[in-house]
């Protein structure tokens, strides 16, 4: 099921959705907007040929923060995570998917 603003909106004031920071204008018909941080982990793919979870993988990934002046350049099939402003805390019935989206796109 996915809920509604209204749904939403009420488990934010019940203190079942936490989000911090909060805008209530970022409530939209079913969703919540969050906006993109400055910090992202960017893959270093020239010392491991695949991910093996059952291996060290150690420097496969740095993270890195971009301002203003520096922006940060995805070409094309490279991968980076990037995190979000905003901090959510869900109960353990409700699940969420984040979708990126761009107002410039």
């Amino acid at each position: 099921m996915i809920l509604s603003d209204r749904d939403i909106k009420k488990a934010i004031a019940d203190g079942s959705i936490v989000i911090r920071p909060f805008d209530p204008e970022c409530v939209q018909p079913s969703s919540i907007d969050v906006h993109l941080d400055n910090k992202f982990l960017v893959f270093v793919n020239t010392h491991h040929s695949l991910i093996d979870v059952k291996k060290d993988m150690s420097g496969l990934n740095r993270e890195i923060a971009i301002d203003d002046d520096n922006p940060l350049i995805l070409h094309p099939s490279e991968f980076i995570l990037g995190s979000t402003m905003e901090h959510l805390t869900l109960p353990n019935n409700i699940a969420a998917r984040i979708e990126g989206k761009s107002s410039l796109g």
